[in-house]
């Protein structure tokens, strides 16, 4: 088995959604000092690579704690967008010939721009038609290496909307898509399982066999 991490690592400083709070990671306890080493987390929950659930934006959807393991593994595909502006039913329509599918992760190549003042201005985002066809493919969920399906000053988030009336999660901020086969690998995001949760950072891997 070959495992390909798909997670920005979590770091003091890192970017985060315009608006949001920064991030804090602070060593509390060292070993030469105190025998044990422990750390201290500041952070929201939807920074760095991490998934979106419906209780994002629906008020009586379920908690992470009421969502099985299996919500977030599963066989995925990987659909090449790069240079896209939007992503639209064109890039996507050849996945309705898959028998086992159950995420659709969409590679733009837009984490190449992580850690710079373009990650969060312009990046490529989701057409509702893509939104509606990938939302009748009964998929588990969709992944991005962009901050989001809407574009960043979305206020409506009518992407997000979509894809999670469907039942499915939104993996945001991925990396290393490219070093992934375009299919037929599993893919896993597993977050803490966080009482009344509507997301978490998680780490992201694809695994192939």
């Amino acid at each position: 088995m070959h495992v390909v991490d798909l997670t920005h690592p979590m770091r003091t400083g890192m970017p985060v959604f315009p608006g949001d709070e920064p991030v804090n990671i602070r060593r509390t306890h060292f070993v030469n000092k105190d025998g044990f080493a422990n750390t201290q987390l500041s952070f929201n929950t939807h920074v760095g690579t991490h998934v979106d659930t419906a209780a994002h934006l629906y008020a009586d959807a379920p908690g992470l704690d009421w969502m099985g393991p299996d919500n977030f593994v599963g066989w995925a595909a990987v659909v090449d967008c790069t240079d896209a502006k939007f992503i639209d039913h064109p890039h996507l329509a050849h996945l309705a010939q898959f028998d086992v599918l159950d995420f659709v992760l969409m590679k733009t190549g837009w984490d190449q721009h992580w850690k710079t003042d373009q990650y969060y201005k312009d990046f490529p985002v989701l057409t509702e038609t893509a939104c509606r066809f990938l939302g009748g493919l009964q998929l588990k969920g969709i992944g991005l290496d962009t901050p989001s399906p809407d574009p960043v000053d979305s206020r409506d988030l009518r992407n997000h909307k979509a894809l999670l009336d469907h039942g499915l999660v939104i993996v945001e901020n991925l990396t290393n898509l490219d070093e992934l086969p375009e299919q037929d690998f599993m893919f896993s995001c597993l977050p803490l399982r966080i009482a009344d949760g509507e997301g978490c950072p998680v780490r992201a891997v694809g695994m192939t066999f």
